[in-house]
């Protein structure tokens, strides 16, 4: 997420971001509640993504002379895991977005017939992960609607037969998958047509390659679904070459690099998909020519990570130690080798010598024995030496709807991928004992935002390699858990797991179902769930649910903030932040003026959220500033969170620190000063107490200072009466 100018709203005065670790828990001891901004740290929040903000007060900072109450944020992004750059799945999709899918991008064969059937009415778009579908068809709307033509994007559990197109503006609609328990039929396509004629717009319906889904498609519907077929490796390394580097000589240039250690033909193998030939072409580009950083370019390549995956195993399967720390990597790529050490130590003392492929010669007392195989051993009968054993195969996907919710029954089937994630699916598959071992191990984690995210990812895409009735099943235990650390896990891995347009029913069923819980552990979880990748790529679902949890938490006797429901508030004050952060302004404000208005929630709690919300002034500072429409609600609920005791101090702090910002922001001034006129104007208890502190704190050149202090003066003079 870019940065406006002015104020990052990672380092607001008043809102802690360096926050230390808590001391080491002892069990049974309940883990302390963390902070929002150690909260939203630990679900990926925007705000920790935002650029370099320096607050100096009284700074010369290019002489070097600052003086008094200096911050400065430096904010470091991990190139490998950027989790609020994820895919919008529900809602418009970023220009942003659909740029980087046509950067580089080389049309396949079938383009131009799948452009043609765009034409005439949904695209139903098939074909396996890796594949580019998702890239092919933002290039298929983009190039049927338009250079910048506003996108949307629909969830799987699009109700087709009662949709209708909510933006008059959209004209491309990217569908993330079928419901399979609710297969359309002739007349629901007759209905999106006919919808899709009026709108001017375009659809695109992304399918896995189910052979059983696409031949009840051409049955049923009479529609032939377009498999999607990528390029040819080759021309996928020229598109993509070129527009990395238009430079003929300068490829050139790059290209030497190979020589003599690699061809470039070996290189491009038939297998490769696009994802992997980008991956190559930004190997060559990153080494600059220079063939001692290109190193072994076809050891690095990810298409070969999984098919060394069993021999590396059967190569450290007889070291403990080192099959640790293979597994502690694999979850933890890119973080510190002391913090990898520790986690790979940690686990190595909760095997229990499951990680032993062979039991020592002797036993505890120094008898001697002879040595045996461990038959704990975690690695000791793979799934596919049982599946030969008894004559089994693999088999093919298979979509099961009875229920309440579809899931999927499938086959061990290993794509090519990274190395990590190759290593990691493996081995939940194919070793039922380590997988429990490594939900046991990855549940106790510590509190760090690096680490619940590296979690959560891992435990989001274990539901969809596990799969069946039970794939979230480990994540509901995580959601139960009394450690907070445990729910934000669960919360990461609920977002990642939702990627699955069959496990996404799952993840909305129950989360809807925890919303109205009695256990505020499970209420928490749906509440950072909100705040994380699937709430930020829902937020109207988001949203609802927090309507939820907050008419829940108001129906309940605990009214103090306190206990079991002040933790469920405080968590839905992190998601509300979350949503605010990542863009949905005007939504998220637009639904605490709708909650305010229908007087259901306790308007202390949303007072307070708005208060908090208060800290990021970007989205406020333009809308005062400008006067918009927005404005003069603005400043009726900022004037209504003045006159609330619950919410003043906090509304208070956050007014006087934007007037003290606007000292060096002009945009944040303007806005300060139309507050300020306006609140001045109907002048109550709130406003007066507000002006007050402006008079004692103020120094000279805060923004709004001197309407403040004529309005006190008027007011003393006995040409105000209502602040009596």
């Amino acid at each position: 997420m870019t940065p406006e100018e002015g104020a990052s709203p990672a380092e607001l005065p008043g809102l802690t971001s360096d926050v230390s670790e808590p001391p080491e828990e002892e069990p049974p001891s309940p883990e302390t509640e963390p902070d929002i901004s150690e909260l939203i740290d630990a679900l990926g929040g925007p705000a920790r993504l935002a650029g370099s903000f320096v607050y100096a007060p009284n700074g010369n900072i290019n002489a070097g002379a600052v003086h008094g109450g200096q911050r400065v944020h430096n904010s470091t992004a991990n190139e490998r895991r950027r989790p609020r750059e994820g895919r919008v799945r529900e809602g418009p999709i970023p220009q942003s977005e659909v740029r980087a899918a046509a950067f580089g991008f080389a049309q396949p064969d079938w383009f131009g017939s799948a452009l043609a059937k765009l034409e005439k009415g949904p695209l139903f778009l098939a074909g396996r992960p890796g594949t580019g579908r998702r890239t092919a068809a933002f290039n298929l709307l983009r190039k049927s609607c338009g250079e910048g033509a506003p996108l949307r994007a629909l969830d799987s559990v699009t109700e087709l037969d009662r949709w209708q197109p909510t933006d008059a503006s959209a004209r491309g609609y990217l569908m993330d998958g079928l419901f399979p328990s609710r297969p359309i039929g002739p007349g629901v396509l007759g209905h999106v047509r006919s919808l899709l004629t009026k709108a001017d717009a375009r659809m695109v319906v992304v399918l896995p390659d189910d052979a059983a889904l696409l031949r009840r498609l051409e049955q049923d519907l009479h529609v032939s679904p377009t498999v999607c077929v990528p390029p040819s490796p080759a021309r996928v390394f020229g598109s993509h070459f070129e527009q990395m580097v238009p430079e003929q000589r300068e490829r050139e240039r790059l290209l030497s690099a190979l020589n003599p250690r690699h061809n470039l033909g070996d290189l491009l193998v038939p297998e490769l998909v696009p994802a992997e030939v980008v991956e190559l072409v930004t190997a060559i580009v990153t080494a600059d020519g220079d063939p001692n950083a290109l190193g072994d370019l076809a050891a690095r390549l990810s298409y070969r990570a999984e098919r060394e995956v069993p021999e590396l195993l059967a190569k450290l399967g007889g070291d403990p130690d080192v099959l640790a720390f293979l597994l502690a990597v694999c979850v933890y790529e890119g973080a510190d080798h002391r913090l990898v050490r520790e986690e790979a130590d940690r686990l190595l003392r909760l095997s229990q010598d499951r990680l032993k492929a062979v039991l020592p010669a002797s036993d505890a007392q120094g008898a001697e024995k002879a040595e045996r195989p461990n038959p704990d051993f975690v690695f000791r009968r793979s799934m596919t030496e049982l599946l030969h054993a008894v004559r089994a195969v693999r088999q093919e996907r298979e979509i099961r709807t009875e229920g309440a919710y579809a899931h999927s029954v499938e086959a061990v089937v290993f794509v090519r991928h990274r190395q990590a994630e190759a290593v990691l699916r493996h081995v939940w598959r194919e070793y039922g004992q380590l997988s429990e071992l490594l939900v046991e191990w990855l549940r106790e984690v510590n509190r760090s935002g690096e680490l619940t995210r590296s979690v959560g990812e891992v435990m989001g895409r274990a539901a969809s390699w596990g799969g069946g009735r039970r794939a979230l099943r480990h994540v509901q235990a995580l959601a139960e858990s009394d450690r907070v650390t445990s729910r934000l896990v669960a919360a990461n891995a609920l977002g990642i797991a939702a990627e699955d347009p069959v496990l996404v029913a799952e993840v909305r069923y129950r989360l809807q179902r925890w919303s109205l819980a009695a256990d505020f552990r499970l209420r928490t979880t749906v509440a950072y769930a909100c705040g994380a990748d699937f709430g930020l790529s829902r937020p109207d679902l988001a949203l609802r649910l927090l309507h939820t949890l907050l008419l829940g938490a108001r129906d309940r006797p605990d009214r103090e903030g306190h206990g079991d429901d002040g933790r469920v508030l405080l968590a839905l004050r992190v998601a509300i932040v979350s949503l605010f952060q990542a863009g949905n302004e005007a939504k998220v404000f637009g639904q605490l003026l709708e909650w305010l208005g229908a007087e259901q929630c306790d308007a202390e709690q949303v007072l307070s959220v708005f208060g908090q919300l208060l800290q990021y002034p970007q989205w406020f500072m333009g809308k005062l500033a400008n006067r918009t429409h927005e404005a003069t609600m603005i400043v009726e609920i900022i004037r209504r969170a003045l006159n609330t005791e619950s919410s003043f101090d906090g509304t208070c702090a956050a007014l006087l620190r934007w007037a003290d910002w606007g000292r060096w922001n002009e945009t944040l001034s303007q806005a300060v000063e139309n507050l300020f006129s306006a609140l001045a104007n109907s002048m109550r208890f709130g406003e007066f107490r507000l002006f007050v502190e402006m008079d004692e704190t103020g120094a000279d050149g805060w923004a709004g200072l001197d309407t403040a202090r004529d309005a006190l003066n008027r007011w003393r003079a006995g040409e105000r009466r209502e602040a009596a």
